[in-house]
């Protein structure tokens, strides 16, 4: 019984040692995982302390580098907008002087002085001239005609901007230009004649109204087969009187001013004025109706039923 008292006494002995040994071990690792976490913890720190520094660093040379180009930039703006303005004074200086010394043999204008230079022998009343031919006219040469005063800022504008990049002209002249043209000035392709029909067309918009100047441009130009105004025209081409002209006549009549040596031929001068028709319509001068019946009316020339 003694020795089986001792034997347990023994065996408790062993667990307890074994316990002692297996929870101190427990705490050793316990103790070695959180000093590692610590250490790793620690050395995350430094490392983001590291990044953070040298982020930091690399943010103050970017900024300084991106000060120093906006600086570089701001002073070749600068530089640029000096220059753009010396040479903008410098060509406006040239241009006032160019455009001075162009209008030095410009004279006073008026309707008489007008009438004096008329080229027509057959001088056509405002009343008699249909409203179809003044609003063919209008479309096809000069739409903004009733809203500007002699120039065409727009066209004028996108001719230039044509003529430089491309190969072929643009003509940006309203009617008052073209008229300056056709009796004041001459055909010279040149910036003086240009500047010239400029003034004259500012300068007769202020005294004739434009039923007025749509009657002086329809007198004088030229419709080919030596026909000079439309009262000559009219009756070359269709053999009847101005006032008695259809729709569709009116339209092929002004189609014809464009380029008299190309659209005296009727099948030439058929294609433009179906254009002169289609943009009538288009500007709301003739509804659709119109513009089916002068399509389809019968338009021959008096040369081709003789």
């Amino acid at each position: 019984m003694n020795y089986n008292d001792d034997d347990n006494r023994i065996r408790r002995r062993k667990v307890s040692s074994n316990d002692y040994n297996y929870k101190s071990k427990q705490h050793q690792r316990y103790y070695e995982e959180k000093v590692r976490l610590e250490n790793a913890s620690y050395e995350r720190k430094i490392d983001n302390n590291r990044i953070k520094k040298y982020n930091t660093t690399k943010n103050t040379r970017t900024n300084k580098r991106k000060k120093a180009n906006k600086k570089i930039r701001l002073k070749l703006a600068r530089i640029f907008l000096i220059i753009a303005l010396v040479i903008f004074i410098g060509v406006a200086a040239v241009g006032s002087v160019f455009a001075i010394s162009s209008l030095k043999d410009t004279k006073v204008i008026n309707k008489e002085i007008l009438k004096e230079s008329y080229i027509s022998s057959e001088v056509v009343p405002d009343n008699e001239i249909p409203k179809y031919l003044k609003d063919a006219l209008v479309s096809i040469e000069d739409e903004r005609f009733y809203e500007h005063k002699g120039i065409d800022i727009i066209s004028l504008t996108r001719s230039l901007l044509h003529n430089i990049f491309s190969d072929t002209t643009q003509g940006g002249s309203t009617i008052e230009m073209q008229i300056s043209k056709n009796l004041l000035t001459s055909d010279d392709r040149n910036m003086k004649r240009k500047i010239k029909d400029i003034y004259y067309a500012t300068q007769m918009d202020k005294f004739m109204t434009k039923d007025e100047i749509l009657c002086t441009y329809l007198n004088n130009v030229y419709f080919g087969k030596s026909a000079y105004g439309v009262g000559k025209a009219s009756k070359v081409y269709f053999g009847k009187n101005v006032q008695d002209l259809t729709l569709a006549q009116s339209a092929m009549l002004v189609g014809i001013t464009n380029s008299p040596a190309k659209y005296k031929e009727h099948r030439e001068a058929k294609k433009r004025q179906e254009v002169i028709l289609y943009k009538m319509k288009e500007l709301g001068y003739i509804d659709e109706e119109e513009y089916s019946q002068a399509i389809s009316e019968n338009v021959p020339f008096k040369s081709e039923i003789e």
